[in-house]
């Protein structure tokens, strides 16, 4: 994760979680307006990677790969 001197806690989550949200979209356009934003947030917490967090999620949920 990248870290800037004047970026606080909150900013780096906003932007972790806006990341998330434009790729799973992006994945799978019907998810937009329904992510479970708890499952979400314990990706950022736990420290995975976007792209891994995308991944996880969707197949926690049997989302079919497009």
């Amino acid at each position: 994760m990248r870290r800037h001197f004047g970026q606080t806690k909150a900013a780096r989550q906003a932007a972790w979680l806006a990341e998330f949200s434009d790729a799973l979209t992006t994945l799978h356009p019907r998810l937009s307006g329904r992510i479970e934003w708890d499952a979400a947030l314990h990706y950022f917490y736990s420290g995975t990677t976007v792209a891994d967090a995308v991944t996880q999620y969707c197949l926690a949920r049997n989302l079919e790969e497009n």
